[in-house]
């Protein structure tokens, strides 16, 4: 439908994620522009287009945390390898080799085209070419949180660290007040930019408010290393530089202390959850029960198609909640429906967007996703929560929309040419 066409979406199991939690059979949604103006049962008291479900589930889109959208182009280049090794020896010199700004596009453009298909209608970015980024993600219809990624040595993207920041901040002067793009500062991590950088990125995000996100204590190896050239690990250094703080996502945190993790919830700063990801390159498993427990606000996050490898919220999710429950050897933890608030409402809060999306509520914006459950997959469902974690899949996932506007429809891109984009993808021969 056309987001200036006042439409409802009748005849569904509405999974609203509201602070009830309220699950609404034979319910209906009516979106006005790019807003939900009502949520009910039975028919809709609006006006306007209906579009008759037929019995599916609508549920928010999912909000990944943190990724790196354009490394779709990496996919597997360098497998089975730890993370530092993987990102000096492979993934870095591939970067400093392909990473132009046309295959940024095109990589976006993959990564856009998955996201889509598999139910995220929203993002957080940290990479390269950030405007390039920003104009194909606005193409597209996705909503995101990016920025300019900022470090301290060289990239194809700008020469240095002064460099890096001047694109941030233009990139935030140019897409504030976005429909879909939303600015933030963007800094890889305490052992890729120096103090003065660090110092800058914290007035740099205090200047225009908005939220920052970075990596933190991925690896044990990062956090001695950091220990030993700061005098602090890394969380420590950050909260000493006051950039610990409600605005911070820390993406990874597999290795926070018990201070650490009281520090976190002291200053309401947020985790991005990135468990396939720190899996597979064996960085170990954060103990997400014990930061629920701590009132942390934990996300979830796919990290990048080079180390995941793919961009699919649904695997997050289930693996989410099952990954607890054999580290801890509990079943109870990380339960259907805290693995959902993560994939959803704790993403939207994390990155300071809790206002407009992250539920399904009078006044937020139209960010949903259409479940098909007639399949073998979801046949038969006792629990939705459980059915939507621990039985479905992404190939469940009928319509994605964002703002107001059908990005797909009965599995079909809308505003993607997905052949065409697999096409361009296949033509740079990368790493052949």
């Amino acid at each position: 439908m056309q987001e200036s066409i006042l439409h409802s979406y009748t005849n569904a199991v509405i999974i609203t994620i509201n602070k009830c939690m309220d699950i609404i059979k034979n319910g209906y949604i009516t979106v006005n522009g790019n807003k939900i103006i009502d949520i009910g049962t039975g028919e809709p008291k609006s006006g306007g287009i209906t579009i008759d479900v037929g019995g599916k589930i609508i549920m928010p889109g999912f909000v990944n945390a943190h990724t790196h959208m354009p490394m779709t182009l990496y996919r597997g280049i360098a497998d089975d390898l730890p993370l530092m090794e993987w990102l000096e020896e492979h993934i870095w010199p591939a970067e400093a080799k392909y990473t132009t700004e046309e295959n940024v596009r095109i990589g976006a453009r993959l990564g856009l085209a998955e996201m889509i298909k598999t139910g995220t209608t929203t993002f957080c970015d940290m990479y390269f070419f950030a405007d390039a980024v920003a104009e194909e993600t606005e193409k597209a219809g996705l909503r995101s949180v990016m920025g300019e990624g900022i470090l301290e040595f060289a990239t194809n993207s700008f020469e240095h660290s002064k460099a890096a920041l001047e694109k941030a901040e233009n990139f935030i002067k140019k897409w504030s007040g976005n429909k879909l793009i939303h600015p933030a500062v963007i800094f890889h991590a305490t052992y890729t930019c120096k103090k003065n950088t660090l110092i800058k990125v914290k007035e740099m995000a205090e200047k225009y408010k908005v939220p920052m996100t970075t990596h933190i204590s991925e690896t044990k190896g990062e956090v001695e290393n950091v220990t030993y050239e700061q005098g602090k690990n890394p969380v420590q250094y950050l909260k000493e530089l006051k950039l610990l703080n409600n605005k911070l996502t820390g993406a990874h945190c597999v290795w926070l202390t018990e201070y650490d993790q009281k520090d976190f919830a002291k200053h309401g700063t947020s985790i991005a959850h990135c468990p396939t990801s720190n899996l597979k390159l064996g960085s170990g498993i954060a103990p997400i029960p014990d930061y629920l427990k701590k009132g942390i606000n934990v996300a979830l996050g796919t990290d990048g198609a080079a180390s995941n490898n793919n961009l699919d919220m649904v695997e997050e999710m289930r693996l989410a909640a099952l990954l607890h429950k054999g580290n801890t050897l509990n079943p109870t933890v990380v339960n259907a429906k805290t693995a959902i608030k993560m994939a959803t409402i704790n993403g939207a809060k994390a990155l300071g967007l809790d206002n407009i999306i992250g539920s399904l509520e009078v006044g937020k914006r139209a960010d949903f996703i259409i479940i098909d459950t007639e399949n073998t997959f979801m046949t038969p469902i006792y629990d939705y929560y459980s059915a939507i974690v621990y039985s479905m899949n992404s190939s469940c996932i009928e319509t994605v929309v964002v703002n107001g506007k059908e990005l797909m429809v009965g599995r079909e891109l809308v505003t993607l040419n997905e052949n065409l984009i697999v096409e361009q993808v296949k033509s740079l021969k990368i790493m052949q």
